[in-house]
């Protein structure tokens, strides 16, 4: 193996527990599905390694693995990370700039921290699930188009924040395809 596929190669899964044994199973069987999946788990639990273990196994591996933790930016800034923007559509926007779904085109965008996304921006991502990948960058008028499987993680209790006004629940589920 190259130095480069190494490089590529998230760590692996460890342990012999039932629930360990069990994760590796689902990973097994998500992994060529290409459904968005949302990794549920307390902070520091390997959410991300588990993302990165479906990307391994997936036939997507050797595409483009982006992730963004939603819970590091401000939504203005989130938004403009994910979508991109052209030139001029903001104060400070000199230059055209490829949103990370763009980025990760034929590949994977994990989408870390997603119970920390605000509500409106909730609603343009669920928008670009349901239109196949379809979107805007910010201030243009041309529709991008980008095959990106979504792999989400979160802490959250994502079905008490749908209760509680805080996570859209028609989000929740073209997210959580896959339940276990």
């Amino acid at each position: 193996m190259s130095d480069k596929s190494k490089s590529k190669m998230g760590p692996p899964i460890v342990g012999v527990s039932k629930n360990i044994e069990r994760v590796r199973e689902l990973i097994e069987h998500v992994a060529h599905t290409g459904l968005n999946t949302v990794v549920f788990g307390e902070s520091g639990v390997g959410k991300e390694v588990v993302a990165q273990n479906l990307y391994q196994k997936s036939p997507r591996l050797g595409k483009p693995f982006i992730k963004i933790n939603c819970a590091a930016l401000p939504e203005g800034l989130l938004e403009s990370e994910l979508f991109g923007y052209e030139r001029g559509a903001f104060t400070g926007a000199e230059q055209r700039k490829k949103g990370k779904f763009q980025l990760a085109h034929s590949g994977v965008l994990l989408l870390d921290e997603i119970g920390d996304m605000s509500l409106p921006l909730q609603a343009k991502l669920l928008h670009v699930l349901q239109s196949g990948g379809e979107f805007s960058p910010l201030g243009s008028e041309k529709e991008v188009r980008a095959d990106t499987w979504v792999i989400a993680a979160t802490n959250h209790d994502l079905k008490k924040d749908i209760e509680d006004g805080k996570f859209r629940e028609d989000l929740y589920y073209r997210l959580n395809i896959i339940k276990t």
